[in-house]
C-alpha cells in the first residue's frame, strides 16, 4: 500500500486540509445559507471525529512510549479532542436555531461566528502542539517499517 505521508510530521497536511473543511463552512455562514453551512459542517465534523479516533485508537499507545513530555500528555490531547467535539455539538444546535425569517438573523449568524473564533483558535494550538511535540515524538520512537505501518493505518481510518 502506498502511503503519501513519509514521517508523521508531514500528517500536519491534514491539518491544514481540516482547516479548509470549516473555512467552508464559514463561506456559507458568511452566503446566509444555513443548509449548505449545515451540510459543511457535518462532513467536517465527520472528518474531524474519524482523525481524531484514529489519532487515540492508533498514534497515542505509540506516543506514550516517548515518555513524558512537558505540555504534550496523552491526557491532554484526549481533553482537546473532547472539547473540539463539544464546540461542534453547540454549533449543530446554534444552526437549528437559526431563522432567517428572524429580525435579528444576521445578528445570530454573527454570534456564532464569533462562537466559533475560539474553537478555531483551539484547534490551531492543539494542532501546534501536536506538530511541535506530538508528531516529532512519534518520530522518534519508531522505526521506518513501524512508521509505514502506521502511516498506512491512519490514513486509511481518516479517509472518508
Amino acid at each position: 500500500m502506498s502511503v503519501p505521508f513519509a514521517d508523521f510530521a508531514s500528517l500536519a497536511a491534514l491539518h491544514r486540509e481540516l482547516e479548509e473543511q470549516f473555512l467552508q463552512h464559514q463561506d456559507a455562514l458568511l452566503d446566509l445559507d444555513v443548509a449548505l453551512a449545515a451540510e459543511r459542517l457535518d462532513a467536517y465534523e465527520a472528518a474531524l471525529r474519524r482523525h481524531l479516533e484514529a489519532e487515540e485508537a492508533l498514534l497515542l499507545p505509540v506516543f506514550a512510549r516517548a515518555g513524558r513530555i512537558r505540555g504534550a500528555s496523552p491526557e491532554l490531547f484526549t481533553g482537546e479532542h473532547q472539547r473540539l467535539l463539544e464546540f461542534l455539538a453547540r454549533f449543530r444546535a446554534a444552526l437549528r436555531a437559526l431563522d432567517s425569517k428572524a429580525p435579528d438573523f444576521k445578528r445570530a449568524v454573527l454570534r456564532l461566528l464569533d462562537a466559533e473564533t475560539t474553537f478555531k483558535h483551539l484547534s490551531h494550538h492543539h494542532e501546534l502542539r501536536e506538530e511541535t511535540h506530538f508528531f516529532p515524538a512519534l518520530d522518534s520512537v519508531t522505526d521506518e517499517t513501524e512508521r509505514r505501518e502506521l502511516l498506512a493505518a491512519f490514513t486509511a481510518s481518516v479517509a472518508p
